[in-house]
């Protein structure tokens, strides 16, 4: 439990940094890979309906939700695989 606790605030920090009202960042997050670990999340949750549908998403703040909302109700093997896709992103780029 301890691990997940971990994995999430790591996850909600990033997050904070990545949509800053000052800078553009939270745009890369509707980049097909970032987006579909978030639908992916709220598919398995059976969550999307209490959420913008992700064509829908187009200001900041509608995505700091609805990643928020993927944060937490990820469990540890989705949050790996956010892990996967982060590092993957920083190698290729």
């Amino acid at each position: 439990m301890n691990e997940l606790k971990n994995f999430r605030t790591r996850w909600y920090r990033w997050l904070g940094q990545k949509c800053r009202a000052d800078k553009p960042y939270w745009a890369t997050l509707l980049n097909s890979n970032w987006i579909g670990w978030a639908d992916n999340v709220l598919d398995k949750n059976d969550i999307t309906t209490m959420v913008l549908p992700s064509k829908y998403l187009t200001t900041r703040l509608d995505i700091k939700y609805y990643f928020k909302v993927a944060i937490s109700l990820a469990d540890t093997s989705d949050l790996k695989k956010l892990d996967n896709l982060y590092c993957t992103e920083k190698i290729c780029s």
